[in-house]
């Protein structure tokens, strides 16, 4: 672990913002991310990023941007992204918290929009933005990004998902440390903590300022399914009301999916256990397939794929 010097005095009235980066494997992209913090107008934020046993070459790249900018850097094992957040939230002074994807990039006025607006809403715990797309040459995308502001509610983030944009948010740390840190048993921290937050009656606000790019390049953790990672994310609110909203929001044609694929045993412990929906798509369907053994479905696979190739024009 390398410290940075102590920073200077902060400007009077200017309370500190820790930014953590977490990275793995984005030679890349980290340069810009950690440039980005270093070209906020509001000046008094302090850096700690850690390399999570990156092996492409990111950790060599952070070490050369250590020898340019003053910040913390912890080289250490793959150790998960947010148990390394936790490990963060434990070296930050600042009052407020911010992380960055090391494939994102802060817009310059980002941190001075949020500071501002919790320093005048103190009663405010989270407060998030809107991100742009880019493309994985920094690119805007031309896919226009779907905007949605305002004060969400816990029932709104259980029945209509999240749109609280996770690499925007700031959060006090004060209100992080009282819940002691993040859910390392879950892996969906933003959405998890934005879901607490509301359950427990805590403001958040999402601001229709764009604040982040967020970089799509085709190898996101967020690309592929993210069933049972929402599965976590939803597992402590199984009792409340809202629960059965949550589910069949996510995972409409879940029931279908698994007694399509051959895995019975699964598909009825989910119609035993979870609130599946019950439409003609999913729950008919499904119930149906169910009944048919799974290597006829296998073999009308085969047929009719080989029918398919033989009417092929050659």
């Amino acid at each position: 672990m390398s410290d940075a010097p102590a920073p200077p005095k902060p400007p009077s009235g200017q309370p500190l913002v820790t930014a953590i980066l977490v990275c793995w494997n984005h030679a890349r992209f980290v340069r810009k991310a950690v440039e980005s913090v270093f070209a906020q107008t509001y000046q008094n934020v302090e850096l700690i990023v850690f390399d999570n046993g990156s092996t492409d070459g990111s950790r060599e790249e952070l070490q050369r941007l250590r020898l340019e900018y003053e910040f913390v850097l912890v080289c250490q094992e793959n150790v998960g992204l947010v148990r390394a957040l936790n490990k963060g939230l434990a070296l930050s002074r600042g009052k407020y918290v911010a992380c960055l994807s090391t494939d994102d990039i802060w817009l310059p006025e980002k941190t001075a929009i949020q500071v501002d607006f919790l320093e005048r809403h103190p009663d405010v715990h989270l407060v998030a933005g809107q991100i742009e797309s880019i493309d994985a040459d920094g690119n805007l995308s031309a896919v226009p990004t779907v905007k949605r502001w305002g004060e969400p509610t816990f029932a709104e983030l259980m029945t209509s998902g999240n749109y609280v944009p996770g690499p925007t948010t700031m959060c006090r740390v004060a209100t992080l440390k009282a819940f002691g840190g993040y859910d390392e048993s879950i892996r969906i921290e933003d959405y998890s903590l934005v879901l607490k937050l509301t359950h427990l009656g805590m403001r958040v606000v999402v601001l229709p300022d764009s604040l982040t790019l967020y970089r799509f390049h085709g190898s996101n953790w967020s690309a592929r399914s993210l069933e049972s990672e929402l599965l976590e994310v939803g597992a402590p609110y199984r009792n409340e009301p809202e629960y059965r909203a949550f589910y069949r929001y996510h995972f409409p044609l879940t029931f279908w999916r698994l007694a399509k694929d051959g895995c019975k045993r699964e598909a009825w412990r989910l119609l035993l256990s979870e609130p599946v929906p019950r439409t003609w798509a999913n729950l008919g369907r499904g119930l149906i397939r169910m009944v048919i053994p799974f290597f006829l479905v296998k073999l009308a696979r085969q047929l009719r794929t080989g029918l398919g190739s033989r009417a092929k024009p050659r």
